[in-house]
């Protein structure tokens, strides 16, 4: 009995389980079929974009045409040659990845971007490096905030940077296009970021002299006395700066050093 009882309760597993063996099969039937369909499908259409290319359809999508915005010292041209656009063949939905990135190899392109315009025209936006000193080594060289070196004349109007003097040699000071001494490219940062937040005081930072310490001494434009400050200094102190100078020229007091080193003060040499 015992047996037999085994062998009926096998018999009712085996009829619960073909609803659901029939359901799988339901299943890896349909998706085989699905299968056959996207094949089928993808075939086709390559035939049908082989066809269409042998018989010039696409021609109409062809790049014809592209356009650089945000350049102001990169020519145009230059940038499309670099990028490889230059007799290149693609079309208005051909990955444009590659092309990005040579145009990104430029030492004066900070970012670049394609828009696509329909049907066959691209528009290439870029992002120029901007000088934030003139690193004055064996020549006045622009640098910009992240310390790379770019190749153009310093003495390109419209340019209003202050003069870098470092006392690392020349030949320590630059390579492969690129600032190497860490305070060099501390100070750089530094003025990055107040051109950003203070461009007026920024604009009256005639020169800065850096020793290697990450001392810097300030000369400014419209004053003859210097500003002295270090990597601990807060850039917001220097917001300070044009209040002090004013309240000395009102009381008639003549100053050779602002130091700026002391945490809660400002202290003023007089001269």
């Amino acid at each position: 009995m015992r047996w037999g009882g085994k062998g009926l309760r096998g018999r009712r597993n085996r009829r619960v389980d073909r609803p659901r063996r029939a359901e799988r099969k339901r299943r890896l039937l349909g998706m085989a079929k699905l299968a056959v369909v996207l094949f089928g499908l993808g075939l086709a259409g390559w035939h049908a974009v082989r066809f269409a290319d042998a018989h010039d359809w696409f021609d109409v999508f062809r790049v014809r045409e592209v356009r650089v915005v945000g350049v102001d010292v990169t020519h145009p041209t230059v940038l499309v040659a670099e990028a490889g656009l230059m007799g290149a063949e693609i079309h208005w939905w051909s990955p444009l990845g590659a092309y990005v990135e040579r145009v990104q190899r430029d030492p004066m392109v900070a970012s670049a971007r394609f828009e696509r315009r329909f049907p066959n025209g691209l528009v290439l936006e870029v992002v120029e490096r901007e000088p934030v000193a003139l690193l004055s080594i064996d020549r006045l060289t622009p640098v910009d905030s992240a310390g790379v070196v770019l190749p153009v004349t310093p003495y390109r109007s419209g340019w209003s940077v202050p003069v870098l003097s470092v006392t690392w040699p020349s030949e320590q000071v630059a390579s492969s296009g690129r600032v190497r001494p860490g305070p060099v490219r501390e100070a750089l940062s530094w003025l990055g970021e107040v051109t950003r937040r203070f461009p007026e005081l920024a604009a009256e930072v005639s020169a800065i002299e850096l020793d290697r310490s990450g001392t810097m001494v300030l000369h400014l434009v419209h004053a003859r006395g210097e500003v002295v400050l270090d990597g601990e200094t807060p850039i917001e102190k220097l917001a300070l700066v044009d209040d002090v100078l004013l309240d000395l020229q009102r009381k008639g007091i003549g100053y050779r050093l602002l130091d700026l080193r002391f945490e809660d003060q400002i202290v003023v040499r007089r001269g």
